[in-house]
């Protein structure tokens, strides 16, 4: 094992920790960090096996590895960018409701 493997696998491990502190503290939700122990646990195997990424860029047809793991994190940032997107919208519909219930609550109250 390389340096860089070594390093990146005490990384990830690290990162893996860290979220499972998170979660059991309630400060993270289970459902938010699903994705990102996904994300750790390919770089885990990555790292320690990295000729699983040159046979898996072999079966897809990519003749340049790295180009392979760039693509599987960027499809992974997307997919959390989009139920991040998705959940504050739900969240500004939310506002919206509770701040429209507030004034109609103000208006009977002013008219009592």
């Amino acid at each position: 094992m390389t340096p860089m493997n070594i390093f990146l696998t005490v990384i990830a491990i690290l990162v893996i920790l860290y979220i499972l502190i998170s979660i059991r503290k309630n400060k993270l939700s289970p459902a938010n960090s699903f994705i990102w122990i996904i994300f750790c646990i390919i770089l885990l195997v990555l790292s320690i096996w990295p000729a699983s990424l040159d046979w898996l860029a072999n079966l897809l047809g990519i003749s340049y590895p790295p180009t392979l793991f760039l693509s599987i994190a960027l499809v992974i940032l997307f997919i959390m960018n989009f139920i991040q997107s998705k959940k504050i919208e739900d969240l500004q519909k939310k506002i919206i409701d509770l701040g429209q219930e507030l004034s109609i609550l103000k208006d009977k109250k002013s008219k009592k």
